[in-house]
Order: structure tokens, then C-alpha cells, then sequence
């Protein structure tokens, strides 16, 4: 039974884990890019 326990815990550490580390991954350059390109466009058009 414990070892049971232990194999569960395990697997959902290592799901945490797995979420953790594509949470923290860096964003697509392309998708900087248009981020930047919006952002330069907001700022040139405010008055």
C-alpha cells in the first residue's frame, strides 16, 4: 500500500513538475515581435 502511495505522488510531481516547466519557458520570438510591433504602433498613435 505505501508503495502504492509513493508511485502516485511521484507521477503527480512529476505532472507539477512538467507544468511548471512549460509555464516558465520562454515566449516564441514571432510572437514578441507582433507584441512589439503593436505596442510601437499604440505608441505613435496616441495624442
Amino acid at each position: 500500500m505505501k508503495r502504492l502511495i509513493m508511485t502516485v505522488a511521484g507521477f503527480c510531481a512529476a505532472a507539477a513538475g512538467l507544468l511548471v516547466w512549460k509555464l516558465q519557458r520562454t515566449p516564441n520570438v514571432k510572437d514578441l515581435a507582433h507584441t512589439l510591433e503593436k505596442a510601437w504602433a499604440d505608441h505613435h498613435t496616441m495624442v
